[in-house]
C-alpha cells in the first residue's frame, strides 16, 4: 500500500494477492489464484507465451481502481530484459523513465482489436506497461500505470479508510477493499472487516447470509467478531482440506454489507 498513490480513482478498490505463495498452498487455495492481477487472470498463459511474463511467479500483485480507470503492478523477480526484448520486437513505442522502461502500445483508454495484443489479452490492459527490475505495471491508461509506480506523498497506506481496513486484515494472501474488506490468511483463516457496531455484527451473524439463506454458521463457522478501534474485525478457522475463500465470495455477493 505503501507504494501506491492514493486518488480517487485508486481508493474505490483493492485487489491484493501474493500469487506465487498462493500456488505454493495448493489445491485449496486454487479460487484464490489471480488475486492482484484479476484483469488478466483468464489470460495469464497467453500473457506468459507472448511477452515472458507469468503472473503467477510474482512474489506480491495489487490491482486498484475500478474499470475503466484501475492499475495494477505485480512486484517480484523477472527476467527484464528478456520482456523488453519481446516488447520491442512488438514494434511497441518505447520510452526510459528513471531506471525503467514504459511501453505503449495505444492511447489512453482505447481499446484497439488490431493492436499487438489482439489475443494476448482481452481488451486494453497492456495499452501502457512499465517494465522495470522487481515490478512489473500495466494498465488501460498512463495515469494508472503511475498510481502503483509513482506514489508520491499520499499513498493508500497512509489513507484512513483503506489503510485502516488493510491493517485489520492482517497479512492475507488474498485480500479485497472496497467499503469493507475481506481476506484470507495462508493458514485458511477468513477475515473481513467493517466499520459497525459489534453487538449489531453478532446479532447479524447469527441469522441468515442474505443471497442463500443458508445461516451465517453454515457458510463461516465458529466465526468471532472483535472490535478493532473503530471497525469490527471477524475471523472464521480454516476447515481441514476444505476450500477456501468464503468471504470473498461473500464480499462480492453484497452480503458482508449486509451485516452493517
Amino acid at each position: 500500500m505503501a507504494k501506491v498513490r492514493a486518488t480517487s480513482d485508486s481508493r474505490t478498490s483493492v485487489e491484493y494477492g501474493a500469487p506465487a505463495r498462493l500456488r505454493e498452498l495448493g489445491e485449496r487455495f486454487l479460487a484464490l489464484q489471480g488475486y492482484g492481477y484479476g484483469t488478466i487472470a483468464n489470460t495469464a498463459k497467453r500473457v506468459d507465451e507472448a511477452i515472458g511474463v507469468d503472473p503467477g511467479t510474482f512474489d506480491e500483485g495489487l490491482l486498484v481502481g475500478q474499470p475503466p480507470r484501475w492499475g495494477s503492478v505485480l512486484w517480484g523477480d523477472y527476467d527484464v530484459a528478456a520482456v523488453d526484448s519481446r516488447l520491442a520486437g512488438m514494434g511497441i513505442e518505447r520510452a526510459e523513465q528513471d531506471g525503467a522502461t514504459l511501453w505503449t502500445s495505444g492511447a489512453d483508454l482505447e481499446i484497439d482489436f488490431d493492436g499487438p495484443f489482439i489475443g494476448v489479452v482481452q481488451t486494453n490492459q497492456f495499452n501502457v506497461i512499465r517494465t522495470a527490475e522487481g515490478a512489473f505495471a500495466f494498465a488501460p491508461a498512463r495515469a494508472g500505470v503511475e498510481w502503483v509506480s509513482v506514489p508520491g506523498d499520499e499513498t493508500l497506506a497512509a489513507d484512513e479508510r483503506i489503510g485502516g481496513l488493510a491493517r485489520c486484515l492482517g497479512d492475507v494472501v488474498a485480500a479485497r477493499i472496497e467499503r469493507e474488506a475481506a481476506g484470507v490468511l495462508e493458514d485458511g483463516t477468513e477475515v473481513f472487516c467493517l466499520a459497525a457496531d459489534k453487538d449489531a455484527v453478532e446479532k447479524a451473524l447469527a441469522g441468515d447470509v442474505p443471497s442463500t439463506r443458508q445461516s451465517w454458521d453454515e457458510l463461516l463457522p465458529g466465526a468471532t467478531a472483535e472490535a478493532d478501534g473503530d471497525l469490527v474485525r471477524v475471523t472464521a478457522p480454516g476447515r481441514d482440506g476444505a476450500p477456501v475463500g468464503r468471504v470473498l465470495r461473500a464480499m462480492v455477493t453484497g452480503d458482508l454489507r449486509a451485516l452493517t
